[in-house]
């Protein structure tokens, strides 16, 4: 379990850069929309890849497991969401939107690095 937990752990680093880039563009208040699809879609293969995990947490910290999930549930929402307000032009939607996807994201990789891979790594 270590040795998938570090793989986990090592696909945030790249996201991370990648989400710190696409924060400075919506700060600059030009979202980089590129930038935005290759971040939204980076995040659903790294949840992809972060199921397996799920369903060996989920065995033994079924609450936990279904938290983490309904984090990438919502991540990836909020990323349709914002594309959408993107192609509709609703300016006050995607601030708010591309604020809320970045922090949630995160958030994610923060709580499971911090908090979710070392227990894991102790319980499974």
């Amino acid at each position: 379990m270590r040795a998938e937990l570090t793989v986990l752990a090592n696909e945030h680093r790249p996201l991370e850069a990648a989400l710190d880039r696409l924060a400075e563009s919506v700060l600059s208040g030009h979202i980089d929309t590129a930038l935005l699809a290759s971040v939204a879609e980076g995040i659903a293969l790294h949840y992809v890849h972060e199921e397996e995990f799920l369903s060996a947490l989920e065995a033994q910290e079924p609450a936990l497991a279904a938290k983490l999930r309904a984090q990438h549930n919502e991540v990836l929402e909020l990323s349709s969401q914002l594309h959408d307000s993107l192609q509709a032009g609703n300016a006050s939607d995607v601030s708010y939107l591309a604020r809320r996807f970045l922090a949630m994201a995160q958030h994610n990789m923060i709580e499971e690095e911090r908090d979710v891979f070392p227990l894991a790594d102790g319980c499974l």
